[in-house]
């Protein structure tokens, strides 16, 4: 088995700022999914899906390492983690918003 590349920084801070970029960068790509999906633009959805799963796959994978590291993060400037936990909570809002939405499409979809 190959061992995987690292994602995140070895430098903890330096980690932390990774982290919020990419989990920003996810809160983009699914609110630019909830946007295509609303206005039916199907263009927008297809070109957006992609890159979705791909920022999703490098979430998925940098969260781990973080877990996976979490003491180092004890050194980390408290704001910098703060600011972390917004772009996380960020991120659970907008992913819940998105599955309503698409959800009440689906519902609507049904009833056809």
């Amino acid at each position: 088995m190959t061992e995987q590349k690292k994602i995140l920084n070895d430098d903890p801070r330096q980690a932390v700022e990774e982290m919020i970029v990419i989990t920003e960068e996810l809160v983009a790509r699914i609110e630019i999914e909830s946007h295509a999906v609303s206005t039916n633009d199907g263009t927008t959805f297809s070109t957006n899906e992609e890159n979705k799963e791909h920022v999703a796959n490098i979430y998925e994978k940098a969260a781990n390492e973080f877990h996976a590291r979490i003491d180092e993060f004890d050194s980390v400037d408290k704001a910098l983690i703060e600011k972390l936990a917004t772009a996380q909570k960020s991120l659970g809002q907008t992913t819940k918003n998105n599955l309503k939405l698409l959800d009440k499409l689906q519902d609507k979809t049904e009833e056809k």
